[in-house]
């Protein structure tokens, strides 16, 4: 689409109330208005926040894909043709080493189309064609199409083609666009960097590692596709030093979930955004609080190497709280309409037993789900009197054997299933909970709406102490007066049994509480539910819309200056003592440190990689291990495991 001509079909400024400034959101999926147009968490945020901007009198448009749900569109909601079409090329640039056997530089065309829908004061377009209605099951690209069906490619199809919808639609209108999850929009920032009638705010919806990387000349020739030309190159990482400690963190962070480092000729697609738009909004302080610096975590060295780092400081004054909620349908139910025994009878379980309750996707490891399950499992080995209601929504074919033979073992304490229900169901499960489980790992949740939930209704949350969730307020210290629940160390590793150990650890201490201490158990479900209430899309509306007021077009000098990047912070001095002994064909490394909990050395056993040792704890803060050979002359890296799930690399020697 070109041109300032609005498609016939498109709203108006006089079609809707205009009292506020106008709000454009582009985002890869807003259909949590019905749960057949919704694929994941995102949509409900999408949705919710442009309901509650809509509703304090703002006009809003949505631009999203149809994800080939045009015909249900229609029949049931009503959609209708804005009777436009949009034919153009796609300037695609394949990585070679990705798409073997394909030319560098297809130029496939496509036919785009777009439905209007208007529903509760927002009004939707739904982009139609080549591409965007691709992936009609799950919305989002098979990764095993990556080099095999372009069709892959349909998430930069979605931001070329939103952006000439937009440009095409709303013409040189004053509008300030929310473009939600840089994954899914990141070359909306540069492309209406010099647009003196749009301002951009950026919505940080997951986490994402921050160097997720894009093919720079792909970005190159997008953003040169779109009359926005970016010095691309100025993103680009230096090159990878050969330090001790450099050569650790390539071992391990890959699987931490912090860290993805792309090739060369790969960039940051999160510099981008932080660059160009006029505001980075971030769901809660704690999420924001990580980005900054990752600090006490394994990649924190790592962060501070990379170019997005420096970026991300210099634009530290974009960055704010626009914040999240619990849904005003689940805060408006009544949960004394819930009959808790028969909910549990139900279930084949004794209402009698404390319930725990956990309701997540399967997700297996960003859930922390395998030592949730091994936790459970332990405390009924032991003849625990509890129930446990464990949702894991998954395709049949997704059901994991292990946690379906824990639930085969255990038939009347442990009720297990793997199929998406409806709010009424999670509802009425909820309700009957006095305690949930939410014992995410890597710091992937940001809000955790899920826990949210479960907690308005009066369940006490035993859950990671994450930076992302610390607003729920679950502390490791239950006798605070404000503490809602039990806190369980974060995690950064696949198999976890330090988590696994303090999850068995809290369910035994949750059973004790409400069994001896129920005016103490009283006291935490009555917090977690006024905690939880206090999450309201109001509350959120009101705290994004100000600061979208003050981002509207024209600002000052449009995009505000840079300001020097701070100094990174110094590596924090060393916590322990640590001493190399040679003897024989070998050597000893011995470590001392108080604080920690696990200690891993990071040396040479004739691999590519260097490999983590874990060191063999001898006494009060003592740990040891024996190796043969020669010490490494360059010496060696310990990673170090400390309370509350923050980590520390020390070199030795220093």
């Amino acid at each position: 689409m070109s041109g300032p001509t609005r498609p016939s079909g498109v709203a108006s400024t006089d079609d809707a109330a205009s009292s506020q400034p106008h709000i454009i959101a582009i985002a890869y999926e807003c259909g949590a208005f019905d749960p057949r147009l919704m694929r994941s968490g995102t949509a409900s945020l999408v949705w919710n926040s442009a309901l509650g901007l809509a509703r304090t009198g703002h006009r809003v448009s949505v631009v999203t894909p149809a994800h080939g749900q045009a015909a249900y569109l229609r029949e049931h909601h009503g959609a209708s043709e804005t009777g436009r079409s949009d034919f153009h090329t796609l300037p695609l640039e394949l990585d070679p080493a990705r798409w073997p056997g394909y030319p560098a530089s297809p130029r496939p065309h496509v036919t785009t189309g777009a439905l209007h829908l208007r529903r509760d004061g927002v009004d939707l377009y739904f982009l139609t064609g080549d591409h965007l209605d691709a992936y009609p099951a799950t919305f989002y690209p098979d990764p095993a199409d990556e080099g095999r069906d372009l069709r892959f490619c349909k998430p930069l199809t979605f931001q070329l083609t939103a952006v000439r919808f937009v440009r095409a639609a709303f013409g040189d209108e004053q509008a300030l666009i929310q473009a939600h999850e840089p994954l899914h929009t990141y070359l909306v920032p540069p492309a209406f960097a010099a647009d003196q009638s749009k301002s951009v705010v950026s919505t940080v919806a997951t986490n994402h590692p921050v160097n997720t990387g894009v093919y720079a000349p792909q970005i190159r020739a997008a953003l040169e596709y779109l009359n926005a030309p970016t010095d691309v190159d100025a993103y680009a990482d230096p090159p990878a030093d050969d330090t001790v400690l450099a050569a650790a963190l390539r071992a391990h962070l890959p699987g931490t979930r912090l860290d993805v480092p792309a090739p060369r000729g790969y960039v940051s697609l999160l510099s981008l955004v932080h660059d160009h738009a006029d505001g980075v909004d971030f769901l809660c302080e704690g999420q924001r609080e990580f980005h900054a610096g990752f600090e006490g975590t394994p990649f924190e060295p790592r962060y501070r190497q990379l170019t997005v780092s420096a970026v991300a400081a210099r634009n530290a004054h974009k960055h704010f709280v626009g914040g999240c909620a619990v849904s005003d349908s689940w805060l408006a139910r009544d949960e004394h309409a819930v009959d808790r025994a028969e909910v549990l009878r139900g279930l084949g379980l004794d209402p009698a037993l404390p319930t725990f309750y956990h309701a997540a996707r399967y997700a297996v490891h960003h859930k922390g789900q395998l030592e949730m399950m091994r936790a459970v499992e332990q405390v009924l080995d032991e003849g625990a009197r509890a129930n446990f209601v464990i949702r894991c929504s998954a395709p049949a074919e997704a059901a994991d054997p292990y946690f379906q033979s824990i639930a085969d073992r255990y038939r009347g304490q442990l009720y297990l299933n793997w199929r998406m229900v409806g709010e009424d169901t999670l509802f009425e499960h909820a309700v009957a909970a006095d305690y949930c489980l939410f014992p995410s790992k890597y710091e992937l949740d940001t809000f955790l709406i899920a826990q949210g939930e479960a907690m308005a209704c009066g369940a006490v949350p035993i859950a990671t102490a994450q930076d992302g969730t610390r607003h729920f307020g679950h502390t490791f210290d239950v006798s605070e007066p404000d503490a809602t629940g039990f806190a369980v160390a974060r995690s950064f590793q696949e198999d976890d049994p330090l988590l696994t150990r303090a999850l068995a650890e809290r369910i035994r201490e949750a059973i004790t509480l409400i069994t001896d201490e129920p005016d103490a158990y009283t006291r935490l479900s009555r917090n977690a539910r006024d905690r939880a209430r206090e999450f309201t899309w109001e509350r959120s509306t009101a705290s994004r819309a100000k600061r979208f007021r003050a981002l509207y077009p024209p600002l000052p000098a449009h995009r505000p200056a840079a300001v020097p990047a701070p100094v990174p912070p110094a590596a924090p001095p060393p916590l322990g003592r640590a001493n190399i002994r040679t003897h024989g064909d070998g050597w000893t490394l011995a470590y001392h440190c108080e604080q920690a909990l696990d200690v891993a050395a990071f040396v040479d056993a004739g691999e590519p990689d260097l490999t983590a040792h874990p060191l063999t704890r001898s006494g009060d803060g003592g740990f040891g291990a024996v190796f043969r050979g020669s010490p490494p002359p360059e010496g060696l890296a310990l990673l170090v495991t400390l309370e509350r799930g923050r980590y520390h690399w020390e070199l030795v020697p220093e």
